[in-house]
């Protein structure tokens, strides 16, 4: 250890800095230099040995030091042994005021001192200033300093330039704008300080001398009415707060009338004296136009006057709280009526002048008890035609009419008493009259014209139309696959169904307006009208991103008799809106349950929801009426005729049933309706429980479905029927217990596996029992309505039967009746004529583009898709040049529609745009469609609904 503490250290090490950078002394610090000191400094080649190289360096920038300010100084020491002792400081270095240099930076340096004797020499100096522009021969960056210091001089000179610009700037505005600028003080004489020139013009005045000498405070040339108010407002002023106005007369120099705005304000002016600061604005013109104005107003009245008594000759205006009248005008001769008095007084006088037929109504309808409940209860008007005798005997036709008048000041019920002569009215009545009939026997001439145009609508019935040929195509093509056949012989009978019921819906509206709609009594499958529901709607669920489930709750019946095809209709109609008006992510679910029994009718109650927009509570009042939509432009491919609700309503009342609706914007909608069916014979019913008691006595059933209603309502069924059974939530608990069922011997006969589960979905899970349990466990799949796109890998992975919800109790019975009678799989598709093309289409319509979509797959096509012609052309520029050979667009599309799109891809820059095929796809028919499609260069064109044949053909000719 050294002789010296680390505080004298550190102390040495400041006085060296102080003395060198504060006070531009060099004496101190060169004398502790040893003989074999080594200097560093800040600049590239700042290097020196030895005391004398050292002491010369400093000493030949002597001159070019700069004088500084030193702050935030931090040191740090160590005790290096053998009498030598290591410093490290940093301390911020800024020129001093009056410097002609600029200096402001944070320096480091390094000592390294060594005993000598009982003091201490420095043998190591390393000083780095962080600043790039030190030169060779400078200690300090002298030259870079000085350029810092002219820069600021220069902007400091060019921003008090700027300063005095703006001063000037704003001293002209003062004297230039057109509004009187006045500050005066705030003690009560309120002394002018200041006015700008138009303050003192405004009055009248040639410089602001004058003003001042002759109107010392702004208030005495106030009126005496106006000064106490506008003293007032001053009063009121604080400092910085709300401004405060008044307008005035006043009087110029020369005596003229004026009129002047002010707003004033309590401020620090630029003195810094507290001052109320008023704005003046010479309205005089403002003012001569209001008055002008209310001349106009005036005369305006008095010509409505006129007009009004001349078309109502008696006006009284009553106070029905206080039984009073007064009247305004009396211009009909042959009546007198006094001027004012009580209201009951004048309606019993009048009693004997009315028409005897007539007399009753009056004084019924006029009473002042009658007129004030009518009012009250928030009627407006009151109006009677009548005929009146006058002072000659003769009876003219009158109109009494009582306006209810709002009262702003208390509750009287006040109102107008409105008289009018209707002669000459009553005869043109019987002509306007004439004239109703023929509109009227015109308008239901344009209704049936409108029933024969909308039963003849096309665009909307070809969607069916195109799913049924679509389907007779794609199952012309997998003859050979049994499965896909019958599949698509299912759908193209749901479609011609669905084809009906929309060719139907206005006839069917037709006939329920002139009471001519039939209802059938017929026994149907209740699981079958389940199934083909399920069949129209499912996959347009699928493909629209939306969430579909059919829940149940037993007991249900397997048959029921009623009219099923009805019932599909009104369920259809329920569920396409949800399916239009609920968007991708959203949620449609039917719940199904028997409300109750009554004589011999089971009240089967379906509840169709959706998480869609909604209904506003103004529409649902008229939904259930003819041709009523909310929005009927919002989304072109929600087609519909109107009449689907009103369909729905009174097909349930007329099947005895009812419809009721909740729903609230942006939240969906739930519509409940509720039907009677007759139930079918007590024998029917016994023979089945009969048969069912035993079908699964002794056989142990493991049911694995997440919804814990449909996993429970299952196990409850199979339990029914002589099963034991154990229900699992998810795959991982159903493989748990199989696994315990195996090690405690007691394998499960069935396993009935639900096919989307979170976690492990139904197809893993089957084939994880499989391989635990082996063949002797049957394993049945519980689908979503439809299996084809799975049943491949679910019977490869041991999958023995597919079995589709809801799971109703004899739709379960039924597939365990037919154990063992396992179908072949699907046959591969033969090869296609369109191998290798590549080709997009645009086609708005979800159905349409999987139908299209699908036919141009299995011939071999790869197909993109677009929703509309806008999305078309993105998806077409996004692709490099020969992406695609042809492109199938649709014409009636949202967005853009198909010949402004055809038209963009035309108009792109690029090879491939105007010899790519646009081939037109659409629904219209007519020559003129045609005409305009090849005009806006489509170089073919298809009517739908598809024909495959003409489809290929066409491909065939472009490509």
């Amino acid at each position: 250890m050294g002789k010296k503490t680390l505080p004298e250290v550190e102390a040495l090490a400041g006085k060296i800095l102080k003395t060198y950078f504060c006070d531009s002394d060099l004496e101190f610090m060169i004398s502790t230099f040893a003989d074999d000191i080594i200097w560093l400094g800040g600049g590239e080649k700042q290097k020196a040995e030895g005391r004398e190289a050292v002491e010369a360096c400093f000493r030949m920038g002597k001159d070019d030091m700069i004088a500084c300010d030193m702050s935030e100084e931090e040191f740090h020491s160590l005790d290096l042994g053998g009498g030598s002792y290591l410093c490290e400081g940093v301390s911020r270095l800024q020129s001093k005021p009056g410097c002609d240099a600029y200096l402001d930076v944070r320096q480091r340096v390094t000592f390294i001192f060594r005993e000598k004797g009982e003091a201490l020499e420095t043998v190591h100096i390393h000083n780095s200033v962080p600043y790039a522009a030190i030169k060779d021969d400078e200690l300090f960056p002298v030259e870079a300093g000085r350029e810092e210091y002219q820069r600021l001089k220069l902007a400091l000179n060019e921003k008090s330039l700027e300063y005095e610009q703006q001063a000037q700037f704003l001293e002209h505005l003062y004297n230039t704008i057109p509004c009187g600028i006045i500050q005066f003080a705030t003690k009560p004489d309120h002394e002018v300080i200041s006015a700008n020139p138009m303050a003192w013009k405004i009055y009248g005045y040639s410089s602001e001398e004058e003003f001042r000498h002759t109107a010392k405070s702004p208030l005495l040339e106030a009126e005496t009415q106006d000064y106490t108010r506008i003293a007032s407002i001053i009063e009121e002023l604080t400092l910085n707060g709300e401004a405060g106005t008044y307008r005035r007369r006043c009087y110029k120099k020369n005596g003229e009338e004026a009129w002047i705005n002010a707003v004033m304000r309590r401020i620090i002016n630029s003195d810094g004296l507290e001052v109320i600061q008023a704005v003046i604005t010479d309205i005089t013109e403002q003012v001569s136009l209001e008055k002008a104005q209310e001349q106009e107003r005036v005369l305006e009245n008095r010509f409505l006057r006129a007009a009004i008594h001349t078309a109502y000759p008696q006006i009284m205006s009553l106070n029905l709280t206080r039984n009073t009248y007064s009247r305004f005008s009396y211009c009909q001769d042959g009546y007198s009526t006094p001027k004012e008095g009580l209201y009951t007084d004048m309606i019993n006088s009048s009693l004997p002048n009315i028409y005897a037929s007539y007399q009753n109504d009056f004084a019924a309808t006029f009473s002042r008890e009658a007129l004030m409940r009518r009012f009250a209860a928030g009627e407006q008007e009151v109006y009677m035609e009548l005929q009146e005798k006058d002072a000659d005997g003769i009876y003219h036709w009158i109109s009494v009419h009582m306006i209810k008048v709002e009262n702003p000041f208390n509750d009287d019920i006040l109102a107008i008493d409105l008289v009018k002569v209707l002669d000459s009215q009553r005869m043109e009545k019987a002509r306007q009259e004439q004239l109703l009939r023929d509109a009227l026997a015109s308008a239901k001439a344009a209704s049936h014209a409108k029933s024969d145009f909308l039963s003849r609508m096309s665009h909307d019935i070809r969607t069916p139309m195109n799913a049924i040929i679509g389907m007779s195509t794609i199952g012309q093509l997998k003859l050979e696959d049994k499965k896909v056949v019958q599949d698509c012989f299912k759908r193209i009978d749901a479609s011609s169904q669905y084809l009906l019921s929309l060719i139907n819906d206005i006839l069917d509206m037709s006939k329920i307006e002139t009471h001519k709609m039939e209802i059938a009594s017929e026994l149907f499958s209740f699981k079958e009208f389940l199934d083909e529901v399920n069949g129209l709607i499912y996959s347009q669920t699928v493909e629209k991103g939306i969430s579909y489930e059919m829940r149940h709750r037993e007991p249900l019946e397997a048959h029921y008799i009623g009219d099923s095809l009805r019932m599909k209709q009104i369920m259809m109609n329920l569920l396409s809106n949800a399916l239009k008006f609920t968007p991708s992510g959203g949620r449609i679910t039917i719940d199904i349950k028997e409300e109750r029994r009554t004589n011999g009718f089971a009240y089967l109650q379906f509840t169709v929801s959706d998480t869609g927009i909604g209904m506003s509570a103004e529409f649902m009042e008229r939904m259930f009426q003819p041709f009523e939509q909310e929005s009927p432009g919002s989304a072109r491919n929600n087609v519909g005729s109107g009449l689907g609700l009103s369909i729905v309503y009174n097909l349930a009342q007329l099947m005895g049933g009812e419809v009721m609706a909740e729903s609230s914007k942006a939240e969906g909608s739930k519509f409940t309706v509720t039907i009677p069916l007759r139930l079918v014979s007590d024998d029917a019913e016994k023979e089945w429980n009969r048969k069912r008691q035993n079908l699964l006595k002794g056989f142990r059933v493991l049911v694995a479905d997440d919804d814990p209603s449909v996993g429970k309502q299952t196990a409850f069924i199979l339990e029914e029927i002589g099963a034991k059974t154990v229900w699992t939530a998810s795959g991982f608990e159903a493989i748990g217990e199989v696994s315990k069922s195996l090690e405690e011997h007691r394998a499960f006969d069935i396993a009935m596996i639900d096919w989307k589960m979170p976690g492990m979905d139904g197809i893993e899970t089957a084939r994880r029992i499989r391989r635990l349990a082996g063949p002797d466990t049957m394993i049945i799949m519980i689908t979503a309505y439809n299996w084809v796109e799975i049943e491949k890998e679910a019977r490869e992975a041991g999958i023995d039967y597919f079995l589709a919800k809801p799971l109703l109790r004899s739709s379960i019975f039924n597939t365990l009746s037919e154990l063992g009678k396992k179908e072949a799989a699907p046959k591969e598709a033969p090869a296609s004529p369109l191998e290798g093309r590549r080709i997009l289409l645009v086609e708005d319509n979800e159905l349409n583009q999987e139908i299209a979509k699908t036919l141009l797959e299995l011939h071999g096509a790869a197909v993109d898709v677009a929703s509309n012609g806008k999305e078309a052309v993105e998806v077409y520029q996004s692709q490099p040049p020969g992406t695609y050979q042809a492109i199938l667009m649709d014409i009636r599309m949202p967005v853009m529609d198909g010949l402004e799109a055809t038209k963009a891809i035309r108009a792109l820059n690029r090879s491939d745009s105007s010899a790519v095929p646009i081939l037109a796809m659409t629904a219209n028919a007519f020559e003129e469609d045609k005409k305009e499609a090849y005009a806006a260069c489509m170089s073919g064109y298809l009517v739908k609904p598809l024909d495959i044949t003409t489809l290929l053909r066409e491909l065939d000719r472009v490509l």
